[in-house]
This record gives structure tokens, sequence and C-alpha cells, in this order.
């Protein structure tokens, strides 16, 4: 077996499915042990790897001053994420976050259980409103060439994170870390030990299967050599579209024909704040990207309103 998805929310599952055979990835106890949050984030403050602040289990709360939100144990894609007051106590199953300033990203790895190769780095959209995204709900990703979006310092610290908590954790196979990256610096928000949703734009810009190296580096303990070669003037982004209003798709092959995937099934309903389809965009820049995304957005939801019957191609946008 091998997983994406929020099996690492499914420790317990892992264990059964275990049972039954093989997982290539990392097992129920990586995950169980990664996922952690006072065994990860303690770690962190130990090694010294930069990281927002976090607050677990029954530990003091931050001084006043501090923006902090709450974080679901179990939890994925910023669903559960929300603003943590002063004075609140804390929820079931949560644990407390500081708030950084700076811009959301993730970084995409492939370890052997020992060693790591950083594959690529993207910027992560947050609550991308033009999108119908709210508040921290996962939005997508923009990837490109690192030194592009990170600082060369920044690319560092994450080679020496990746490295360290591969060995910390044992991890095997594709992971990601998410980070905020604040005052030019990454500071390590969460880790992801599967294939993640950034990897799809990574491959196609290197030309690599990551599937082909996740095994490689799971049955072999074989990693590439270097990172992969990402072409210097190309960026990729994805772009989740929420639902505004409840929508009826009448037929998917219409945002088949705009580069939509994950697309819905004919005749399908889908309440407001769930997932339309994935976006798709290139360009030469972040901000062409996002614009492109913006842009397409609204043509998809003309084609939805309009029953999917318009041919995009004749579509003034």
């Amino acid at each position: 077996l091998a997983y994406s998805g929020g099996l690492e929310n499914r420790p317990g599952l892992l264990r059964r499915l275990e049972r039954h055979g093989c997982i290539l990835g990392n097992g129920s106890r990586e995950v169980e042990r990664v996922r952690d949050p006072a065994l990860f984030f303690g770690f962190l403050r130990r090694a010294g790897i930069p990281h927002a602040r976090t607050w677990t289990g029954g530990a003091a709360a931050p001084r006043r001053g501090v923006r902090c939100l709450w974080k679901g144990i179990r939890s994925g894609g910023g669903v559960k994420v929300r603003a943590a007051r002063p004075g609140d106590p804390r929820p079931r199953g949560f644990y407390r976050q500081e708030l950084l300033r700076g811009t959301p990203g993730s970084a995409a790895f492939v370890a052997d259980g020992a060693r790591a190769v950083l594959l690529g780095v993207t910027e992560q959209l947050s609550g991308f409103r033009e999108l119908g995204g709210r508040g921290f709900r996962y939005g997508g990703n923009i990837a490109g060439p690192p030194e592009r979006l990170v600082p060369s310092r920044a690319i560092a610290v994450l080679d020496e994170a990746i490295a360290a908590i591969t060995r910390r954790f044992r991890l095997r196979g594709l992971n990601g870390v998410d980070f905020i990256l604040s005052d030019g610096l990454p500071h390590v928000i969460e880790v992801n030990p599967r294939h993640t949703a950034s990897m799809e734009l990574l491959e196609e810009l290197s030309g690599l299967n990551f599937f082909d190296l996740h095994l490689a580096a799971v049955l072999k303990g074989d990693l590439p050599a270097r990172p992969p070669d990402l072409p210097p003037a190309r960026f990729m982004a994805k772009g989740i579209l929420y639902a505004e209003r409840r929508t009826r798709c009448a037929a998917p092959e219409p945002l088949a024909r705009l580069g939509c995937r994950d697309l819905p099934v004919a005749g399908e309903s889908i309440e407001a704040g769930h997932p339309i389809c994935t976006l798709i965009a290139a360009g030469r820049s972040r901000a062409g990207c996002r614009r492109l995304l913006v842009e397409r957005a609204a043509r998809v939801r003309r084609l939805l309103r309009a029953g999917g019957r318009r041919n995009p191609r004749h579509d003034p946008a």
C-alpha cells in the first residue's frame, strides 16, 4: 500500500493495514511520532530548527500580545485552523501555535530513513479569496525555481531541517514540510509524512516521476544525487476553486477543455464552501500565475452559471 491524502491522521487505521501487507512509505509508528506536536516541536526546539512556537497539552498559555492559532492534531488542508483568543480554554484535540507574519510555503523531499534530498519548494496559497477560499483553508501552490521563491539561506535551512527531521523520525519516501517564510527564514509549522498536493507541479516542471523516486527510496534506499533541475524562468500553479453557493455541474467536459483537474461528476451538487475543481496555470512569474488562476476561476464560474453549455474557446475571458 502506498497512501496519500489524510491517512497520517489515522495511525490506528495504518496499523490495521500493516497487518495485511507492506506499507510503501512511512508506517504507523513513524507517522504517529512525527505528527505528535509535543514530540515534534520539542525536537525542533532542541535542535535549533526555526519553527513557529507551539504550546501543547497543559502547557502555560503564551504571554499576552502573542497572536496564536488553534490547530487540530488530526486535521488537514487548514480546515480546523482558527484564531486563538487570549484566555480561550484549549479545545479538545487542538494545540496552540504562534501566528507568524510571512509567506506560507512548502518543501517536498524524499528520504531513506537516514538521509533526505530536497525536491522543490512552493509558495502555498492559503485563504485565496478570489477562488472562494476563506480563513486558512488550503488554496493551492505556486512552484518554480527555488531561488526565485525563497532566499538562498532559506534553502540551506530547509536542507538542514529535512535532514534532521528524517534522522530523528526515520522518515522514508516522499514527505512534505510546511513553513512560514518570516524574516527571510523558513519557520516549520507542520510535516506531512506522505505524497503532498504540491508534488504534481514539481513533477511537471522537473519531468521526473516522483512515485518512482518514492519507490526507489523505500524499496532500495536509493536517493537522487541532487535536487532536480527546474527551468529558470517557468512557474506552475494550482488553485482549488471553492463554491461560493450551492452549485450544480451540468457536464465536466467544458471544464476539462479549460485544463481543470479533479472534475465534478455531471449533475453533481456542490455545497457552498466545498471544492469544485482544481485550476492549473503556467507563466514566467508568481504574479502571472496568480493572475491566471483568478481569470480562470471567473471563467469556470461563468461556465457553471451557463450550465456548462458555452464553448470555452468562444468565451471573451
